[in-house]
């Protein structure tokens, strides 16, 4: 990066161009989100996923090559997008492509191999030291990428939504031949059609508890993502190395993960909120510490040890609210209102790199406290929200407004009556 602030003269008046080209990564971000997530549900999963990859290879290299922060800083912006749309194909095809049973691990496993491409970055970024060594080195790879052209299929829920029942057969039997399966000879795909669409606009009229929760969770979203982000942009505002502060930021996300591991048995409720206070609460000692410590020594080791703490417990809320949402929302608005949280969360993503560098538009003596303050507020505030919401694991899942509207407790009172007529039912039966 220090090439580019002296390629360019980012200093001084012209100081905010590195903060807006952050933004504008972010703000890219929110825009792959929004357009790959209409372009893998009208043309694939996989043709969506193809296409940004592709993008994401043209971004990459052009930012690189380019004689013009401008056009850098649009290049860039295209790779956030880019990048997060080839995130987001590829997560929803893994999801797609196992059972029920397996999607929450998956959804750990995911987050494991996201954090290690985090570990390599900060080996290439330490090796190279240049920001344009480092974003060839980090493009380079997405080559490699293009053989998922080959090796990845098609999701066969997608296909099935789509009435093409036979290509989704084809990719079922493809999975049970690799696996040693051998399907029944009656062996058929069929679409779920028991269940009505509904639209956003049911909610504001029908749902008003479904509402208050899909409020409160795109509140928790909007501020975890700042803090998540801002504490990851902060591992070099912090004293000591950038390299070991951002590498410790980074191993404390894969002890968050093995945690969230335990998420069924622990439950969402308990590790969201969990993660979200520990989170808040280290911040706001963070503020403390710039107060009442002097010694410059003693100040870089308790903003270190905090930053990880921080990291820590946001990584938890941001892996366990993913789980927790798509129970609480019911089957015919889960993909919208999961939608809506994810552009809350692109929105405080965008914010993040303001709240981290706005210690440089106030007076010194605040500078250092100011970003952790904003962040640590609120996180403490939307912890303290998520109390308001009901506990998901081992329940029924709503499948309409009016069932989201009194889950859990009516959904409940309703299955126990069912089982009191009709009799105790086997693991097997009650399995949802």
């Amino acid at each position: 990066m220090n090439r580019l602030i002296f390629k360019w003269d980012l200093v001084c008046e012209e100081n905010f161009k590195s903060t807006l080209s952050t933004m504008l990564y972010m703000a890219g971000s929110l825009i792959g989100n929004l357009v790959f997530g209409i372009l893998s549900d009208v043309i694939g999963r996989k043709k969506a996923m193809v296409l940004a990859m592709v993008l994401l290879i043209l971004f990459g290299f052009g930012a690189a090559f380019s004689p013009y922060y401008y056009l850098f800083a649009v290049l860039r912006m295209g790779v956030g997008g880019c990048a997060t749309g080839l995130y987001m194909c590829l997560f929803v095809i893994a999801m797609e492509l196992v059972g029920k049973q397996y999607r929450v691990y998956i959804g750990v496993a995911v987050r494991y191999f996201y954090t290690t491409g985090f570990v390599i970055l900060t080996g290439i970024a330490y090796l190279s030291k240049d920001w344009f060594y480092t974003q060839i080195a980090t493009t380079a790879p997405a080559l490699l990428f293009l053989s998922y052209i080959w090796l990845v299929p098609e999701s066969a829920r997608w296909l099935l939504s789509k009435e093409r029942t036979a290509e989704a057969s084809e990719v079922v039997s493809r999975a049970a031949r690799m696996n040693g399966v051998t399907l029944p000879d009656d062996f058929s795909l069929e679409q779920d059609t028991s269940v009505s669409r509904a639209s956003l606009s049911e909610v504001l009229k029908k749902g008003r508890t479904l509402f208050a929760r899909a409020l409160i969770l795109c509140v928790t979203w909007a501020s975890g993502c700042a803090g998540y982000y801002g504490l990851s942009l902060n591992s070099g505002n912090i004293g000591g190395n950038i390299y070991t502060n951002f590498l410790l930021s980074v191993v404390v996300e894969f002890m968050s993960y093995t945690v969230c591991l335990s998420i069924n048995k622990l439950g969402r409720k308990k590790l969201c909120i969990s993660g979200l206070l520990i989170a808040g609460s280290a911040c706001i000692a963070t503020v403390l510490v710039d107060h009442f410590v002097e010694d410059d020594a003693q100040l870089n080791g308790y903003h270190i040890a905090l930053n990880v703490v921080g990291k820590f417990g946001l990584s938890i809320s941001h892996c366990t609210i993913y789980v927790w949402a798509a129970e609480l929302y019911p089957t015919t608005l889960r993909n919208s209102l999961l939608g809506l949280n994810a552009t809350m969360g692109r929105i405080g993503q965008i914010l993040a790199p303001l709240v981290n560098d706005i210690g440089n538009f106030v007076p010194e003596k605040y500078s250092k406290m100011l970003s952790p303050a904003i962040i640590g507020t609120s996180v403490i505030l939307s912890g303290l929200l998520t109390f308001l919401l009901p506990e998901t694991a081992g329940r029924k899942l709503p499948e309409t407004i009016e069932e989201a509207n009194v889950f859990p407790r009516q959904l409940e009172a309703k299955e126990d009556d069912f089982k009191k007529a009709v009799g105790p039912l086997d693991d097997a039966q009650t399995k949802i």
